[in-house]
């Protein structure tokens, strides 16, 4: 690793350099986290705002970065609570799909291009929507949405990046900050369930009709809706990002044509992505224009993304319907990739327990890196609990962990089977392991709880302890402070509550200087 001086060096040098050397430097510099590691807040806001986040957004075209004036108005402290409020709403009104494999899917791909813009060495989060139609949208804190409908409806991988890489954009170039500015924070707060209402109208309909019929429905809209320069300068943000990461620059504006040409007459489908990303010809044409002027790149579809698309195809489609289309798409050879295709009709006899056509059809995947692949893993382990080979199903599910120790997928449902199957014992290893390498994820306290609850092991300490730090990682910070208490209040019951306790009581300073805050 380079030492601060060095860093800041190339970064001086490269003043007298061409603006692509200089974007170039400033990216690589960036990507490796090092300026948000080292550098303090203030002197990174300071470069950034006045030499080095200048040299990314003047881009091709030289647009200017409409949001950085206002950033400062909100702290990033504050952006994460306002985007988090949202997202726990879109939560409590059913709106999220809990497809672990596909979550992993788009926090790595997203997550990538935030790797190569000046926001690197972020945390952004990526969630996956269960609405059938065509949309994505970003909110505060680097909290980005898509649809299943969207993944559903793109035709390659890179179709997907233009999208997400777009919403990178917004929050890259502090679009939402701008908005947030022009909208009262404390109104933002208390609107956050009517907001996830509105951004969840196929889903949760009761809720967007209030909105739209309320005097706060025109502002929760403009919250959520950017102008046609924003629109523009994202475009141009995500063509660089996932042009940087591999993909065909030229698929961002053959989508949003696609949309608007597919959809010009029956907008259903695709009603709030035309509404909330409007085409023109003028962003068209600029898109089109720069996306010519870089050399091709045409990163080919990884594995991952055509599994995840037959997940989000079997969420779409009625069984029935994803049956006959994975039948006729086999026979009449219309695929990209056959192991795909029989990966989707395989989940979809399952989920229509029709289980030994199910194990055949997986059988027919002969090639080594599907049959490697996480996600085909995880449906052959499913299958054999529901053959009853627990042992071999337990034993799947512990060299696919190992194999890939981060794909929540796995340890998830590993864990569900834990639970259906009484092996508590091994669940609280598990779960031990997990909370050591994931403590800030409120799934892994949240099945800590459960495996603690009276009706399983009993244990009221630990449960009021892994109650107490989900909430707290989900920002709750009374709950968590009155569930910490009630952990230090619990009579020890099993071997090491002594040190579960003292771990909660720890946890107290911190949670009161954020109920401070």
């Amino acid at each position: 690793m380079k030492s601060l001086a060095e860093c800041l060096e190339r970064l001086y040098q490269s003043r007298t350099k061409t603006p692509q050397e200089q974007r170039d430097t400033l990216i690589d510099v960036s990507r490796r986290g090092f300026l948000q590691k080292v550098l303090s807040a203030t002197t990174y806001g300071v470069f950034m705002g006045g030499c080095g986040h200048k040299l990314f957004a003047d881009g091709i075209d030289g647009l200017p970065d409409l949001g950085d004036s206002d950033r400062s108005n909100l702290s990033p402290y504050q952006a994460d609570l306002l985007g988090k409020q949202v997202i726990l709403s879109i939560y409590s009104q059913g709106g999220m799909v809990d497809d672990y494999d596909c979550l992993d899917y788009l926090n790595h791909l997203g997550n990538e291009f935030v790797s190569y813009s000046p926001l690197a060495g972020q945390n952004f989060n990526f969630y996956l929507i269960k609405d059938k139609d065509i949309n994505a949208f970003a909110l505060p804190g680097g909290y980005i949405c898509a649809n299943n409908g969207l993944i559903y409806t793109t035709l390659s991988e890179a179709e997907l990046s233009g999208v997400l890489a777009h919403e990178v954009g917004h929050v890259v170039q502090h679009h939402i900050f701008r908005n947030i500015t022009l909208q009262n924070r404390a109104q933002w707060s208390s609107l956050a369930g009517l907001i996830a209402g509105v951004l969840l109208a196929p889903v949760n309909p009761g809720i967007a009709m209030v909105a739209a019929q309320s005097g706060q429905g025109i502002g929760v809209q403009n919250m959520l809706s950017f102008s046609r320069d924003y629109e523009r300068e994202a475009d141009r943000v995500g063509q660089q990002l996932m042009y940087q990461a591999g993909f065909d620059a030229h698929a961002m504006p053959e989508f949003f044509q696609r949309m608007q040409n597919v959809y010009r007459f029956n907008s259903k489908d695709a009603l709030f992505f035309l509404q909330t990303h409007p085409v023109t010809l003028e962003r068209l044409s600029e898109a089109e224009t720069r996306a010519n002027q870089l050399p091709v790149k045409m990163r080919a579809d990884s594995i991952d993304f055509l599994l995840a698309r037959e997940k989000c195809r079997v969420r779409q489609l009625s069984n029935t319907d994803a049956i006959k289309f994975y039948q006729s798409s086999i026979s009449n050879k219309r695929y990209v990739s056959l192991e795909a295709q029989l990966y989707g009709l395989s989940l979809v006899q399952l989920l229509t327990n029709n289980l030994a056509n199910s194990v055949a059809t997986l059988g027919k995947i002969q090639s080594p890196v599907y049959q490697n692949n996480p996600m085909v893993i995880g449906l052959r382990a499913r299958q054999l609990v529901l053959q009853r080979n627990y042992n071999l199903a337990d034993k799947v599910y512990d060299q696919a962990i190992d194999s890939y120790p981060n794909h929540k997928g796995i340890w998830m449902a590993q864990l569900e089977f834990l639970l259906g199957s009484k092996n508590y014992s091994k669940m609280s290893s598990r779960l031990e392991d997990l909370a050591h390498n994931f403590p800030q994820d409120p799934d892994v306290w949240d099945q800590y709880a459960i495996l603690y609850s009276d009706n399983r092991y009993d244990n009221p300490l630990r449960y009021h302890y892994g109650l107490a730090n989900e909430l707290f990682v989900l920002n709750d910070y009374k709950g968590a402070l009155e569930q910490y208490r009630a952990a230090i209040k619990a009579k020890p019951k099993f071997a090491g509550d002594d040190a579960i306790q003292e771990l909660a009581n720890a946890k107290i300073p911190e949670v009161l200087r954020n109920l401070q805050k």
